[in-house]
């Protein structure tokens, strides 16, 4: 049960500062006027005016017992009135007392809580427990509800029994949802999981509720068969098609804290549609893990390669020193004195027999420079390949954008995963479009200069490592989105549909205070910054810094007085 402090339900404070005496808790002169028109008497007149004040200060009556005495006396100074407090003792039980009610109800146009004011909470509470799930949340629903519909506010005990009771009737209707929308079938199916299997002595539930293990390629195969698994329980999408999915989310967490035996002790709508939530959760999840494992598993290859490259160079250092040297003797060769046939006579003897290693030597050192790692990944994805194929052909990958190109890539890649060759044959018709393909990869995968021209064959093993990278990278962007999941899942279906958006823009304009239509936005933004650019120019000297905080200007003299004039900070 929620407590008064956690929700925004109004109450006194104990200890009343003499600022909020005098904001909060000072008649004015209209209102001393009505004290003295429909009262009798000092203590009448008193008690009228605190009962005011409170109610405009809490939204409901309290005795005049339980207000501090302090907010009394004040008020009572204030009026000019002089009885003391024990004489209100009679007041909270008196007739005067419920005279006095109506005529604050009267004045203040508020409306007592009665059964219209019940069906207004029940019902502002009942849509608010489609969204959210602690009480406290329900009942500040249904306060903001009746503050804005005028009503007085019932109290706090209420308020906690209509939130719980709005909260039941609604997962009473998904337990009934659900328990309709599955199959008989489904069912039986479902209540296999609470079975424990004789050669483990453990329930499939439990299997359920795994979570995975770090990203290893070992654990990356155990998850592929995780998928599987699931697939024979797969449950039907307009099972919860009713059911927001942040409820989807709390039901499938309380699934999770409980164990086969207090499954089974639940009553039987409410396990079904527990378990229900818990395999969906569970479905895309292990989409999501499986895709974190693949961007992980890539990022440790690409990370080796690097390793792998940083490694080379190190052990090549003295054969690039060597290369250089070479260079050198050969430009001194080149300068030496003599007729042209006296240049390369020295420069052959130089070289000797060696020309054909120093070649090699230096297209070793060209295929490797420009920390170009590429070319080392392929010893550490080859142990990955069947696994990352495998993977491809469990997930559905789908792009976000319109650019098509790299998913025709990955479905040509997928018909071509039994090739052993070196080289694939790029197909004729339709043409294989590689434009999205990297600069730094073009080269290796074409060995052509030029991103322009149409290669007729690519290099099978750089092929499949620079398609299996650039996926990684544009899972990670949210370009490509995979069909199921959840943290991968298309951002655009998370959001709002235009349907939706002409159904509450007019109240949600109503609320923040901005006109809706474009038109009437513009100008009022004009007229907003036209307002401040006039404070501005009326409130600041030319002398002083100006820098714009939440819309309003806010003044800061220079601290040196050889700032220049002109300096100014936006």
């Amino acid at each position: 049960m929620p407590t008064i402090q956690e929700t925004a339900y109004p109450r006194l404070k104990s200890h009343v500062s003499v600022r909020d005496l005098a904001v909060i808790y000072t008649p004015n002169v209209d209102e001393l006027a009505l004290a003295k028109q429909v009262t009798r008497g000092a203590v009448a007149q008193l008690g009228f005016l605190v009962l005011l004040k409170i109610f405009q200060r809490l939204g409901y009556f309290v005795p005049i017992s339980q207000v501090p005495s302090a907010i009394i006396e004040h008020i009572a100074s204030v009026a000019q009135i002089q009885p003391a407090i024990t004489e209100l003792a009679g007041y909270d039980s008196s007739g005067t007392r419920k005279r006095h009610l109506q005529i604050i109800r009267q004045t203040l146009h508020i409306n007592c809580y009665d059964k219209d004011a019940r069906h207004i909470l029940m019902l502002a509470m009942s849509q608010a427990a489609r969204t959210k799930e602690e009480l406290a949340d329900l009942i500040n629903v249904g306060i903001e509800e009746l503050v804005r519909k005028k009503y007085e506010l019932p109290a706090f005990d209420t308020l906690v029994r209509g939130a719980r009771h709005a909260r039941t009737i609604l997962y009473r209707q998904f337990y009934q949802q659900a328990d309709a929308k599955l199959s008989t079938e489904e069912k039986k199916r479902i209540e296999t999981l609470f079975i424990a299997e004789p050669e483990s002595r453990f329930t499939p539930w439990n299997t359920l509720k795994q979570e995975p293990d770090s990203p290893t390629l070992t654990n990356l195969k155990v998850w592929l068969d995780r998928k599987a698994w699931l697939a024979q329980y797969h449950i039907e999408q307009q099972v919860l098609a009713d059911i927001p999915d942040v409820k989807i989310q709390h039901f499938a967490a309380e699934a999770k804290t409980l164990d086969a035996a207090r499954m089974l002790e639940i009553e039987p709508k409410k396990r079904l549609t527990l378990a229900v939530s818990l395999l969906k959760v569970q479905s895309y999840r292990v989409l999501d893990d499986l895709a974190e494992m693949f961007i992980k598993r890539m990022s440790t290859i690409h990370q080796k390669g690097k390793d792998a490259l940083a490694d080379y160079h190190a052990r090549n250092q003295q054969r690039a020193d060597e290369l250089v040297q070479t260079l050198r003797d050969m430009v001194i060769a080149y300068r030496t004195e003599g007729t042209a046939q006296d240049k390369i006579t020295a420069i052959d003897a130089l070289l000797a027999d060696q020309g054909d290693v120093i070649l090699q030597r230096c297209e070793d050192h060209i295929a490797h420079a420009g920390d170009n790692y590429f070319v080392f990944l392929w010893r550490f994805y080859k142990s990955h390949r069947s696994t990352l194929f495998r993977l491809l052909r469990c997930i559905t990958v789908q792009t976000t954008t319109q650019d098509t190109t790299f998913v025709t890539a990955l479905h040509f890649l997928l018909e071509n995963e039994h090739k052993t060759g070196e080289w694939l044959t790029t197909p004729k018709s339709p043409c294989l479009d590689l434009s999205w393909m990297p600069e730094a990869w073009w080269r290796l995968v074409t060995e052509l200069q030029n991103h322009d021209e149409a290669p007729k064959r690519l290099y099978r093993r750089y092929f499949e490592l620079c398609v299996f990278s650039q996926l990684m990278m544009e899972l990670k962007s949210g370009d490509l989105c995979i069909l199921g999941s959840n943290h991968y899942a298309d951002y655009r279906d998370q959001l709002i549909s235009w349907e939706e958006y002409h159904r509450y823009i007019a109240a949600y304009g109503e609320m923040v205070g901005l006109p809706t239509e474009g038109a009437a936005f513009v100008a009022h933004m004009q007229a907003r910054l036209a307002e401040v650019a006039q404070k501005t120019d009326q409130a600041f000297p030319d002398n002083t810094d100006l820098r714009i905080e939440k819309g309003e200007p806010i003044l800061r003299r220079p601290t040196k007085a050889t700032t220049p004039a002109g300096l100014r900070n936006f």
